[in-house]
C-alpha cells in the first residue's frame, strides 16, 4: 500500500483479535503450571476429602456417612496417642534443629570456612538419602547388643549405657527423634548460612561499637535478619515432621510400635492394611489441614516481621 509519496505505509490493520491474544497470553504461560496444580494436588486433596465424608474399603460402593469418620476419630484414643508422638516428632525434626542450626551457624557463618564447599555437601549429604534407607542405618546403629552405639559403650567401658533404645516406649520417640534431628541440622545450618553471609556488615559494626555482646548480636541483629530464612526453615521442617519426612524413617526402625507410631503412618495403616479408606481419609484431611494452618501461621510470623 502507498501512503502517495512512493514509500509503502507497514501499519498493521487493527483487529479486536489483537487485544484478546495479548490479554490471553500470560494466563498461557501459566496454565501448564496450573493444570499441573489441579491434577497432582486440588484433585487428589478434594478427593481424600470426599472420601473421609464415606464408609469405604478401597473396593466396592461407598456410602455417604457424613462427619462420621471425623467423630470416631476424635473419639479414638489411638489417633490422640499418635498425634502426642507427632507432637514430639515436631521438637526433634523442626524445633531443635532450628534453634542448633542457628546457634551453629551465627559461629561459622560471619567468616569463610577451608573447604566450603566440601563442608556444605557433606551437611547436605543425609537429604539426597532415601528416609527408608536412613531408617534402616539407624535401626542397625540402635540395635541392641551389636549395634554401633551398644558396642561403642561397650568398648569405652560404659556397658551400664547400653540400652533397648528401639524396644522401649520411652527411649524410642527420642531415638527416631534424633535421626530426625541428624537429618535436618545440615539443611538448616546451610540455609541459616546463607543468609548470615548476606547481612551487611556495618550492621555489625555499629553493634560492636555499642559493646554489644555475642547473644546481643545474635538476637538483636541475625535474627531479625534471618527471618526470612527462618520462615522456609520452619514450614519446610513442619512439613516433613508431619507427612514423608517421619513415614518413611518410622516405618523402617520401629514399624510404628513402641510409642513411635506417627499420624501419616496411622492414616496408611487404616486405609491400606484395616481398609477403612474413609478413617484413613479422615486422619488425612486433619494433617493437611493441620500442616496448612501451622504453615500459615509461619507466614503470618514472617510477614509481620517486614512491617
Amino acid at each position: 500500500m502507498n501512503n502517495g509519496s512512493g514509500t509503502k505505509d507497514h501499519r498493521r490493520t487493527y483487529s479486536p483479535l489483537n487485544d484478546i491474544g495479548g490479554a490471553l497470553t500470560p494466563y498461557l504461560y501459566v496454565a501448564p503450571t496450573v493444570l499441573v496444580i489441579l491434577i497432582f494436588l486440588i484433585y487428589p486433596m478434594a478427593s481424600v476429602f470426599w472420601y473421609s465424608l464415606t464408609r469405604w474399603s478401597g473396593l466396592g460402593l461407598k456410602e455417604f456417612i457424613g462427619f462420621g469418620n471425623y467423630a470416631t476419630m476424635l473419639a479414638d484414643p489411638i489417633f490422640w496417642t499418635s498425634f502426642k508422638t507427632n507432637i514430639t516428632y515436631v521438637l526433634f525434626f523442626s524445633l531443635l534443629p532450628t534453634v542448633v542450626g542457628l546457634l551453629l551457624a551465627s559461629v561459622v557463618g560471619r567468616s569463610r570456612i577451608p573447604g566450603e564447599r566440601y563442608f556444605r555437601a557433606i551437611l547436605l549429604t543425609p537429604q539426597v538419602i532415601a528416609s527408608v534407607a536412613m531408617g534402616v542405618i539407624f535401626r542397625w546403629i540402635f540395635s541392641p547388643g551389636f549395634g554401633v552405639l551398644d558396642g561403642f559403650f561397650n568398648i569405652v567401658g560404659l556397658e551400664g549405657w547400653q540400652k533397648p533404645w528401639l524396644g522401649d516406649s520411652t527411649l524410642a520417640p527420642i531415638a527416631v527423634g534424633t535421626i530426625g534431628t541428624w537429618l535436618w541440622l545440615g539443611f538448616v545450618v546451610i540455609v541459616f548460612v546463607a543468609g548470615i553471609q548476606k547481612i551487611d556488615p556495618a550492621l555489625y559494626d555499629a553493634g560492636n561499637l555499642d559493646g554489644a555482646s555475642g547473644w546481643q548480636e545474635l538476637v538483636f541483629i541475625t535474627l531479625p535478619q534471618l527471618r526470612a530464612e527462618l520462615v522456609v526453615v520452619l514450614v519446610v521442617t513442619l512439613i516433613r515432621a508431619f507427612g514423608s519426612g517421619v513415614f518413611g524413617i518410622v516405618a523402617a526402625v520401629t514399624d510404628g510400635r513402641y510409642n513411635t507410631m506417627p499420624l501419616a503412618l496411622y492414616a496408611y495403616r487404616v486405609a491400606f492394611v484395616h481398609n477403612r479408606m474413609g478413617y484413613g481419609s479422615a486422619v488425612t484431611v486433619f494433617l493437611i489441614v493441620l500442616i496448612l494452618l501451622l504453615s500459615g501461621l509461619t507466614f503470618r510470623f514472617g510477614q509481620r516481621g517486614r512491617r
